[in-house]
């Protein structure tokens, strides 16, 4: 069961149209819906698109199994990903093992939850090849301000980095074109 309960905020994302981008670029934070979340079939869960029953019935008044309203809680709405990561992991940082309060106004005693396998690496990817386990709470850990930094800075190196090497590979590419480019102009 999710932890909070159902409000209007939460009602906006079950829209019954279906976005229709090929590849998943603009928002890398939040995963795009399942196939089956845009059929609305009574009976059929949005998650995972199997029937649900009840009494060995087709459950026609149902359009979530239990488990897939958590994950899609889960996953969808941040409010009860904090909650769940609050509750397995009480604000211990995992790197310090410093304990943080669970609100704070002070930046410095405020707690993370961070993506311990980076979500940028599902940047780019078509929607067939994104990897939800990039969302689920395996992938969560609660980090403290000063850790969070310093692990967000270190992604970040590492990904100029490999931006450096794609580029450097572009450029013997980028110089014919440029000639190509010259040599039609004239």
């Amino acid at each position: 069961m999710p932890l909070s309960r159902f409000s209007r905020r939460h009602r906006k994302t079950w829209n019954d149209e279906k976005p229709e981008q090929e590849v998943f670029l603009e928002e890398h934070r939040v995963p795009p819906k399942p196939p089956h979340y845009y059929d609305r079939k009574k009976g059929r869960c949005r998650m995972c698109g199997l029937n649900i029953y009840k009494n060995d019935k087709i459950n026609k008044r149902s359009t979530w199994h239990p488990h897939c309203a958590d994950e899609y809680m889960m996953i969808y709405h941040p409010g009860e990903t904090r909650k769940r990561i609050w509750q397995r992991d009480g604000g211990e940082c995992a790197k310090c093992g410093k304990i943080q309060p669970r609100k704070s106004r002070f930046h410095a005693l405020k707690w993370h939850v961070d993506h311990i396998k980076p979500l940028w690496e599902q940047k780019g990817k078509r929607f067939e090849d994104i990897d939800l386990n990039y969302w689920r709470e395996n992938n969560l850990q609660t980090l403290c301000t000063k850790c969070h930094t310093e692990k967000t800075s270190e992604e970040a190196t590492k990904r100029a980095k490999m931006k450096r090497e794609w580029w450097k590979h572009l450029q013997p590419i980028k110089s014919i074109i440029n000639k190509l480019i010259y040599f039609y102009k004239r």
